[in-house]
């Protein structure tokens, strides 16, 4: 009897881990509820994201919007479709105010949880957070620790064990750090996805050309401890001042996506969807408040048009055919030089940005592309595929075409020029343009 009670229990742990290892691998969109837009926009907004292979969004917040995550998920109903959502709640205090853990509660709770939308991994409600593994913040609310505060939340909403949790808490990006961080958490996280390594790498010397070492320790650890990581591909971002970060170039999109498909994490958060003020998004700006529109004319539609081609290939694990032609324009709009006359503002590591214009050609064949700066050109040469080029830009109209056997298919100009006079504001927000954009 022992040896057949044991035998049943082999049985069902390996369906476990089968039914674990056929979890498809999906992609999320991180989007910040901060915007008061109506049911029909966030449609549009669903729609878009999902016909580019987005999965769903994680509803971000550190305060607590109730009406406007509603409206999310009531959005997401009546699009009818398998587009999921969860939240992922903003432990930190700004301007705004921040959540109480009692809030935490009411996003965990059956409102939520057994909607149609909601999203559902390895069976249990999906929910994550930004930060929330700091005890001081705990500490207010008169608990001991954030281990403690997170245990009494999952209690109150009916068990950790209905829920599978995925935060982003902060490690030195090393195995050991990883490790240590999962284990402390054990008892309430399922897995970690990684911010400050991963999508934005500020642990990394070389900002635009990000390596994959610290997504490995994540990885790593993770798996050796039974627990799901989640990478993050994220576009260019910047905000004005003293801000850590200020990442450009192709790395922080075109490897890192080519790093995260090869290293094959079981899920995937782009960051961001919609992050208006640190200009980092990947929608066009559908949204009807202020800060869209403060960024509407610098599109980063070319980031979510390639971001396509990679999701397919991150989901499928090969390398989509491709079936059209079609090169994307990236720069910004003034050299990191420009000095604004009785200006206090310090760009944080605006050293380690460059003043270049960048293409990528997707092709089906062979063929040149030429990238015009201002009065300087280079032509690019490059076999079927992807490839990305870059020159020192110049002030003026940016432009690229597309070539093969002496005959030009496409012609790309930048809406915007480059121009180092009359800067009022630094502004290193990326445009982007493509073939494909519309």
């Amino acid at each position: 009897m022992e040896m057949k009670a044991l035998l049943l229990i082999l049985l069902l742990s390996c369906n476990l881990l089968s039914s674990r290892a056929a979890e498809p691998r999906m992609v999320f969109a991180h989007y910040l509820l901060f915007q008061p837009d109506s049911v029909e926009t966030l449609k549009k907004e669903i729609q878009l994201a999902q016909s580019k292979g987005i999965d769903g969004f994680a509803l971000n917040s550190n305060v607590w919007r109730e009406a406007r995550a509603d409206d999310m998920f009531e959005a997401a109903k009546q699009v009818g479709s398998s587009f999921k959502l969860f939240f992922s709640a903003d432990i930190h205090k700004d301007s705004n105010g921040n959540l109480t853990p009692d809030q935490l509660v009411t996003m965990l709770s059956s409102k939520y949880t057994s909607h149609p939308n909601q999203m559902k991994y390895q069976d249990k409600p999906l929910f994550s957070s930004w930060l929330g593994s700091d005890d001081s913040w705990w500490k207010e609310y008169n608990y001991a620790s954030a281990l403690d505060g997170w245990k009494d939340v999952f209690q109150k909403a009916g068990g950790k064990q209905n829920f599978f949790f995925i935060p982003f808490f902060p490690t030195d990006g090393s195995y050991w750090g990883v490790r240590g961080t999962v284990e402390k958490y054990t008892d309430v996280i399922d897995g970690l996805y990684a911010w400050d390594t991963s999508a934005w790498p500020y642990l990394d010397s070389d900002k635009q050309n990000p390596s994959d070492s610290l997504d490995r320790n994540y990885l790593n650890a993770s798996n050796f401890l039974g627990k799901v990581y989640m990478g993050s591909p994220s576009p260019w971002f910047f905000k004005e001042c003293d801000v850590k970060g200020n990442y450009q170039g192709p790395g922080l999109w075109i490897t890192r996506w080519e790093q995260l498909i090869k290293l094959s994490p079981p899920l995937l958060e782009i960051v961001t969807w919609n992050d208006w003020v640190e200009s980092s998004y990947v929608a066009p700006s559908l949204s009807s408040s202020t800060d869209a529109a403060n960024v509407a004319d610098f599109t980063h539609r070319a980031f979510l048009e390639l971001g396509q081609y990679y999701i397919s290939w991150y989901k499928s694990g090969s390398a989509p055919a491709i079936n059209q032609d079609s090169i994307y324009l990236f720069y910004y709009t003034h050299s990191k030089t420009v000095v604004l006359s009785g200006s206090s503002c310090q760009v944080s590591d605006f050293s380690a940005l460059s003043d270049k214009v960048y293409v990528t050609a997707m092709l089906t064949a062979s063929a040149s592309v030429q990238l015009q700066s201002g009065s300087s050109s280079q032509t690019f040469n490059a076999q079927a595929g992807i490839s990305t080029w870059s020159m020192d830009f110049q002030e003026g109209q940016q432009t690229a075409v597309l070539s093969r056997d002496g005959k030009e298919l496409s012609k790309l100009v930048g809406s915007k020029s480059i121009s180092n006079s009359n800067v009022q504001k630094y502004n290193f927000n990326v445009y982007s343009t493509c073939t494909t954009c519309t």
